[in-house]
């Protein structure tokens, strides 16, 4: 079988049971992993699947597809880019929101070995709020509602309900899909309406996201690029025309 015809089979078989793993589709097409990985590759390329720790899943399966593992390795240098530039809005006495993504995790983690003192952080991630477990001068508000237990964060309309009752200073959450038109986006009904609250929430409600997020628009609207957040923090990328966003939202960029 030649590789596109094999390429092809592959993206058939992942909409068909929406995830497989590498070791499968080895032993299943009787190539090397190295291969299958290269062909992979080629069909994320071609936008066709998602790639996945081990694995990939359907262009079209939900976030809970996902693992937290398998979002944190993600251009995990431009994120750690961004939170520096975040964590520079933040000041001794905030209170603050954060949401359970994983660009918002590594700005937690700065928060952590920083000196700010006096805050409150506001969360629906039990990654993010066991990160302040032995930091002194931090209270740490856990939301409650049902547990995702791929990405260990609460949902559904209590944690929203929760959130709608509380205002920080200020709220950082990520995102999956920012479209010039459609606004920004994400899978599930449920993680729109957490960051809607997010936003809502917040005096001052900032957007976290990579180059990767932007000319994507996925099944469910947050909201519209003007009037929802104070502004986007994302990293500049070579080749990559932001002007159009720009027009209707502040952007702060990580050099």
């Amino acid at each position: 079988m030649f590789a596109r015809e094999r390429q092809e089979s592959i993206a058939k078989l992942i909409q068909e049971k929406e995830s497989v793993t590498v070791v499968e589709l080895s032993e299943l097409y009787d190539i090397s992993e190295v291969t299958i990985r290269k062909d992979l590759e080629e069909l994320q390329r071609q936008r066709r699947i998602i790639r996945t720790h081990g694995g990939a899943v359907s262009m079209y399966k939900p976030t809970s597809a996902f693992s937290f593992q398998d979002l944190s390795v993600k251009c995990i240098e431009e994120k750690q880019r961004i939170a520096r530039v975040a964590a520079e809005l933040i000041a001794d006495g905030d209170s603050i929101m954060l949401d359970g993504s994983t660009t918002v995790q590594e700005l937690a983690k700065l928060i952590v070995d920083s000196e700010k003192r006096d805050l409150t952080i506001i969360t629906t991630s039990l990654n993010t709020a066991m990160l302040f477990k032995d930091r002194d001068s931090v209270t740490v508000m856990l939301i409650g509602g049902l547990l995702n237990f791929k990405m260990n964060t609460t949902e559904s309309v209590t944690a929203e309900k929760q959130l709608r009752e509380l205002y920080a200073d200020k709220s950082f959450v990520g995102i999956n899909g920012i479209d010039s038109e459609f606004g920004f986006s994400t899978f599930s009904p449920y993680e729109a309406a957490i960051k809607r609250s997010f936003a809502d929430s917040a005096r001052e409600p900032y957007l976290l996201a990579d180059h990767t997020k932007f000319d994507k628009k996925y099944m469910v609207k947050v909201a519209g690029l003007e009037k929802s957040y104070r502004a986007i923090i994302t990293n500049r990328k070579h080749g990559c025309d932001y002007s159009e966003y720009e027009r209707k939202i502040d952007i702060l960029y990580a050099e």
